[in-house]
């Protein structure tokens, strides 16, 4: 599973995508701002992420990596990798901006988890099950913690999630929570691990830890792949969990830690939340109204929903909660949209986010407290597109250009206009040849999208009857990828109409497959049916090559048999024979039998 989380302020969403890539979207223009491929990303990939604040450098160096931060504080990444060390991405800068590792001890370990708080720092887990406590300002390791338990259960017993517990008390001490086949509550004082307390029971290779905090309480929400329930335990910090003074504490040896994990009883979590798959991604909120806390839950699902849940901590419950409102997203023909991530702003509506085709969509959601499931309706003709014309009360036009472009309006009838609309339209077809190429590909780009949008075939024949590839090509490669399931469809259905039409098809497909290749192979199934109906065309009419190539021949043979003119015409072969001409004259025979009758008679 890909490691996932929003920003602080929910305006970025990054994930690190299977093949180690990490990618950050802008939540409020559904825009993938960044993408960057960590060094060695195949062999050592990054295997989680953490949001944290720094203080940069306000003129950095170009070129030069900073070996501490100092100034002001911005918004960067922690990404954990495979071979222990940690990179600290900058999002404002685009690059890398340090990493961390341990000099003296070299960390071969897999980066399990990161947490970070803006009064404890930077924590670390690795595979090892030590926790490294990090300091930003000289990039190095501030404390080594060993939270390994010793049992039987060696494949259960790596930590697999941590996360800091703030609390109000006055000591230096730290508290951890980690996550093996059991949920435990650490105190780190003097590099030093002491267990406080055992939670729960969790098997899972991988858990997902939030702790929420309201007042001087702190409270835990804990969730599996292995368990379609979300447990709610009370971690608050009280002054029984502090080290005690004058007194010396050292690391439980081993037989100590067996007999308190033995002895000690596993307390029950103050209430359960059912889910209808395991959860992807979990986000809470706690609020005091009226005297009384209100729990804020929104849980992201592996079958692509998101429960919500609006619950007053008024005493433990046995009974599981069910979510007050299920949301979905669907489009017009009842195909499922799977939901990806969920957050909850301090607006009190859901931020959500949805697969698109091979896009994610970003969008803030009101919870419908008063039905049990809100599906969302999603597509071309119901959402608010940016290449949409938007009509106001006024009767003004807004025309937004696409891929977040600047906004341009036109006064309402009557009023003063720049330049018309037939002005326009023929300047964006003008020849090729008589402009800037990047000027006309940008124009055939957008008369193309204006086209598409509207169904408009005169438009949509302007620019596909354009058989060049390299235009072609540099048309395509601008337009925008919600656009190729709609110019597929134009290109089947110009395929079967007349050669020079097809012609032209053959051409704008090339540069479809060359240019959108990766979209085609991630998103088959919804261009697989134009893509089977054009290679059924291009077979059929390939078939016939064959029997129209013989016709034409033959055709052209008999047209070349033809009769030439009277006055031109002469002999074309003669013929002469080597004997005379006159004939001999026969001469007579005479018999043999006649001579020897003559020869007889004489005798």
């Amino acid at each position: 599973m890909a490691e996932a989380a929003f920003s602080e302020d929910g305006k970025y969403y990054s994930l690190i995508t299977q093949d180690g890539r990490l990618r950050i979207w802008d939540t409020e223009t559904n825009v993938l701002k960044q993408e960057y491929t960590p060094d060695l990303h195949l062999t050592s990939p990054p295997s989680c992420l953490q949001w944290i604040s720094v203080n940069s450098n306000t003129s950095p160096t170009k070129g030069v990596r900073r070996k501490s931060f100092s100034g002001n504080e911005t918004q960067c990444i922690a990404l954990g990798t495979a071979s222990g060390k940690i990179l600290i991405y900058s999002v404002s800068q685009a690059q890398i901006e340090t990493v961390l590792t341990d000099k003296g001890n070299a960390i071969h370990s897999r980066v399990q988890s990161l947490d970070w708080h803006r009064k404890y720092g930077l924590f670390s887990c690795t595979s090892d099950s030590h926790v490294w406590e990090w300091d930003l300002e000289s990039s190095c390791v501030r404390n080594k913690y060993n939270i390994h338990v010793y049992s039987k259960n060696k494949q259960g017993n790596k930590i697999s999630a941590i996360r800091i517990v703030p609390h109000n008390q006055k000591t230096a001490a730290k508290f951890l929570i980690s996550s093996s086949w059991q949920i435990r509550l650490w105190r780190l004082n003097d590099s030093e691990a002491t267990l406080v307390k055992c939670l729960g029971h969790n098997a899972a290779p991988r858990a997902l830890l939030t702790i929420a905090t309201v007042n001087n309480s702190s409270w835990l929400i804990e969730g599996s792949q292995t368990e379609r329930l979300l447990s709610f335990w009370d971690v608050t910090i009280t002054e029984e969990n502090l080290p005690q003074e004058n007194s010396e504490e050292s690391t439980p040896c081993k037989k100590q830690r067996k007999k308190s994990l033995t002895s000690s009883t596993v307390p029950v979590p103050t209430y359960n939340f059912v889910l209808e798959d395991a959860p992807r991604i979990i986000d809470v909120e706690l609020k005091v109204e009226n005297g009384a806390t209100r729990l804020s839950l929104a849980a992201a699902t592996r079958s692509g929903v998101v429960h919500y849940y609006g619950h007053l901590l008024n005493g433990a419950s046995p009974k599981p909660v069910k979510p007050s409102v299920t949301i979905q997203v669907t489009t017009e023909d009842a195909q499922p949209l799977p939901l990806q991530c969920v957050q909850l702003p301090k607006t009190g509506d859901l931020l959500i986010g949805y697969c698109s085709g091979p896009a994610i969509v970003f969008e803030k959601v009101i919870p419908d407290l008063k039905t049990k499931t809100q599906v969302l309706i999603r597509g071309d003709k119901s959402k608010e597109d940016k290449n949409e014309v938007v009509a106001k009360e006024n009767d003004q036009i807004t025309y937004v250009e696409p891929m977040g472009g600047v906004s341009r309006k036109r006064g309402s009838v009557g009023g003063k206009v720049e330049v018309t609309m037939e002005s326009r339209l023929s300047n964006l077809s003008l020849d090729v040849k008589s402009r800037s190429k990047t000027a006309v590909n940008q124009n055939l780009t957008k008369l193309l999208i204006q086209g598409l949008h509207s169904r408009d075939k005169n438009l949509i024949l302007t620019v596909l009857q354009r058989n060049d590839p390299a235009v072609a090509h540099n048309t395509i490669s601008c337009l925008p990828v919600d656009y190729i399931p709609a110019l597929l469809e134009q290109l089947t259905d110009m395929a079967t109409r007349k050669t020079s039409q097809c012609s032209s098809v053959c051409t704008w497909l090339c540069s479809v497959l060359q240019c959108h290749s990766a979209s085609l192979l991630a998103t088959s199934p919804h261009h697989s049916e134009h893509l089977t109906r054009l290679l059924a065309i291009f077979t059929q009419r390939r078939s016939n090559l064959c029997q129209l190539l013989s016709l034409k021949g033959r055709l052209d043979l008999t047209s070349c048999r033809r009769l030439a003119p009277e006055g031109d015409s002469h002999t074309l072969l003669q013929y002469e024979d080597s004997s005379s001409d006159e004939e001999l004259p026969p001469e007579g025979y005479e018999s043999d039998s006649r001579q020897s009758w003559e020869d007889g008679d004489t005798d």
